[in-house]
């Protein structure tokens, strides 16, 4: 039998149960769960948004991603500002393009393309939306077209209609003019089928064929050659070009300072000019009879006399050598007793050595 504690015990634990259970169906089904997710905020603009407001859901590829917090006037640019909350998971690439969308029955959405941006939308971006399709206005507006379409094949039926009355009229009233157009149409035809079978009897000879079949064989080859000879023709341009470059920036500077060339060149003559003056008047007075060049080379007197000179320096100096050394024992004495300078020295006998 189950007492009164067992009893309390048991309704204690359905109550406890039937809670839990409640507050996991209010967060799984009901908007709890949203408060304990991320989000970050994206404003998108519309030149009108029908049909949205707070809670709106926003989509990508069919999926929720989001939702609607705020919809507010754009009183810069016109239109709607319409603030969005989406949870930190989804990541809108920067391609994204945000489409208003709504359903048979009125309920409108805001659905995300996927986007192929390696970059992301960041939180506060705001994006450019576009408009709703609105499939009634598409049927007014082609229904409208349809309009003008079927009245445009009115009026143009009837034109034709007139065209036809005026072509029988014509017909009627010009039917000897008519035959006699008919004919001569049939007597040119005529002619042009005799100028058909003259080309076919041209064009049919098998010489005329051969010669025509090496022509298109040999095309082929003339084609690549005049190729070849354009390319070779662009090459050379191509280097006469550069060589025109070149020489540009070669002549350029030289352009530049030629004044100052110029007046160098000048001077440089003129230098020349008075050197070479110098030099024929150097010339003249070697070549002078009474030169001293002139006898140095011509005259060997005089070379014997600077030899026989040369050989008297020579005995000169050998003369000197035992003169030049006594002096610098002289010298060399003084330095080592300057005292025999004076009058003692003179008559004191000294050994004479270093």
């Amino acid at each position: 039998m189950i007492t009164e504690r067992q009893l309390q015990f048991r309704v204690g634990l359905f109550v406890i149960t039937a809670t839990i259970v409640a507050v996991c169906l209010v967060f799984t089904f009901g908007e709890m769960n949203r408060l304990l997710r991320t989000t970050y905020t994206l404003a998108v603009h519309f030149d009108q948004a029908p049909g949205v407001q707070k809670q709106t859901p926003v989509r990508k590829n069919g999926l929720n991603i989001g939702q609607v917090s705020d919809v507010t006037f754009d009183e810069q640019r016109g239109g709607v500002t319409v603030t969005l909350e989406i949870e930190e998971q989804f990541r809108l690439r920067r391609d994204s393009q945000a489409q208003l969308t709504s359903s048979l029955l009125g309920d409108a959405s805001i659905e995300f393309t996927p986007g192929q941006s390696d970059e992301f939308w960041q939180a506060g971006d705001v994006l450019e939306g576009e408009p709703q399709v609105d499939l009634m206005a598409i049927v007014e507006r082609l229904e409208g077209s349809l309009g003008n379409t079927m009245r445009s094949f009115e009026a143009t039926s009837a034109e034709w209609r007139k065209v036809g009355e005026n072509v029988n009229s014509l017909v009627e009233t010009n039917r000897g003019n008519i035959e006699e157009v008919v004919e001569r149409a049939a007597e040119s035809l005529h002619q042009f089928t005799l100028t058909l079978n003259n080309a076919n009897q041209i064009v049919g000879n098998p010489q005329n064929q051969q010669s025509i079949e090496r022509a298109l064989a040999a095309l082929p080859q003339m084609v690549e050659e005049t190729r070849d000879a354009i390319s070779a023709v662009k090459h050379a341009v191509r280097k006469a070009d550069r060589n025109l470059d070149n020489l540009a920036h070669v002549t350029g500077p030289l352009a530049q300072r030629s004044h100052s060339i110029v007046l160098k060149l000048d001077s440089s003559v003129g230098k020349l000019d008075s050197l070479m003056g110098e030099l024929n008047q150097m010339a003249k007075m070697i070549n002078a009879e009474d030169g001293s060049l002139k006898k140095f080379v011509a005259d060997p007197e005089l070379y014997n006399h600077l030899n026989r000179t040369a050989a008297s320096m020579s005995v000169i100096m050998r003369n000197l050598e035992p003169a030049i050394r006594d002096v610098r024992i002289f010298a060399d004495k003084v330095a080592r007793h300057p005292e025999l300078i004076g009058v003692r020295g003179a008559f004191k006998d000294s050994s004479g050595l270093k």
